[in-house]
């Protein structure tokens, strides 16, 4: 997704009027588009045109797996879902820049590869992140992420759309593992009603 402006952070954003930046609008000099309300908004990449900022190619990229445990590495989990996203890039002609891995929960936001990624995404040659599945990057608060890495020219590419099938064991675990000092029989019916409702969410 690309970033967009409006014509007031357009206008800010070159340190010109906002009259300005509506009069090249209207004299076909910007490319833009319409909001359902009729709001213009203007694509990163005329800014990039204006400024001589250099866009970032997207057919240079990083790719990013994650497993929950140990286990799951030993097992070659992790193996397998960077080999898938090697061989997705090379389908697509893409050059690999990066490789990133963490093991550990999604739901932990301090992981080593995951923070490299981001300390890297400012100034990395790649303009492209490839992920297996969208939880693969984090359980919550992708959206963020996505905004994040799209200030930097970085957008992120999910493979598989679905739900990754293992998140509601993931999630199950760090609820348990929270409940862990209750009484067993209480701790045992809340892990028993998560699952149920992490099931009917599939």
């Amino acid at each position: 997704m690309t970033k967009v402006y409006s014509i007031g952070e357009f206008a800010d954003e070159l340190g010109v009027h906002r009259e300005t930046v509506k009069k090249w609008c209207r004299e076909d000099q910007l490319t833009y588009s319409r909001t359902p309300g009729g709001h213009r908004r203007i694509p990163h990449t005329e800014l990039q045109r204006l400024t001589g900022e250099p866009s970032r190619r997207t057919d240079k990229v990083a790719i990013y797996g994650r497993v929950s445990g140990h286990a799951q590495k030993q097992d070659g989990d992790l193996d397998r879902q960077l080999e898938s996203l090697t061989e997705y890039a090379h389908d697509h002609g893409w050059s690999i820049e990066n490789k990133y891995s963490d093991v550990g929960s999604g739901l932990n936001e301090n992981r080593r590869g995951l923070n490299e990624l981001l300390d890297d995404a400012e100034n990395a040659d790649y303009g492209r992140v490839l992920v297996t599945y969208q939880d693969r990057l984090t359980r919550f608060g992708f959206s963020y992420l996505e905004r994040l890495l799209e200030q930097y020219g970085v957008e992120i590419t999910v493979v598989n759309e679905e739900t990754d099938k293992t998140a509601h064991e993931e999630l199950v675990a760090s609820f348990a593992g929270k409940l862990y000092g209750m009484r067993s029989s209480k701790r045992k019916r809340i892990v028993e009603t998560v699952e149920a409702e992490m099931e009917t969410d599939e």
